[in-house]
């Protein structure tokens, strides 16, 4: 399925999924369960950034998915530090999320 159109709401339940979906995606291209190239297809593109700009002012979101985007680079130029920039972004991604209101009385859907 080719998804078109990608909307995003500013809101923080719509942010934390997507910072979910980051962080299962950095641990997949970690544990080996997902290859850079689909996780470039998946969420660290270009487009999906500009998409997410489009909609979303939180700097701190934006900079984890274009850095998500140099992973490929660092994967070809530094191979043996891929792992150690992998981790960082997980831990910026959940140090982000840990900052974002809780919602544990609603439905997310």
């Amino acid at each position: 399925m080719k998804i078109e159109n990608i909307c995003f709401k500013t809101n923080e339940v719509d942010t934390k999924i997507l910072l979910i979906n980051i962080i299962g995606v950095l641990v997949a291209i970690k544990e080996k369960k997902m290859s850079i190239e689909e996780a470039e297809k998946f969420i660290f593109s270009p487009y999906f950034i500009q998409k997410v700009k489009e909609s979303c002012d939180e700097e701190q979101l934006i900079d984890i998915l274009e850095r998500g985007c140099e992973i490929e680079d660092i994967e070809s130029l530094l191979p043996d530090r891929l792992e150690y920039n992998v981790q960082i972004l997980i831990d910026k991604t959940l140090n982000l999320l840990g900052l974002l209101e809780k919602k544990e009385e609603d439905f997310w859907i």
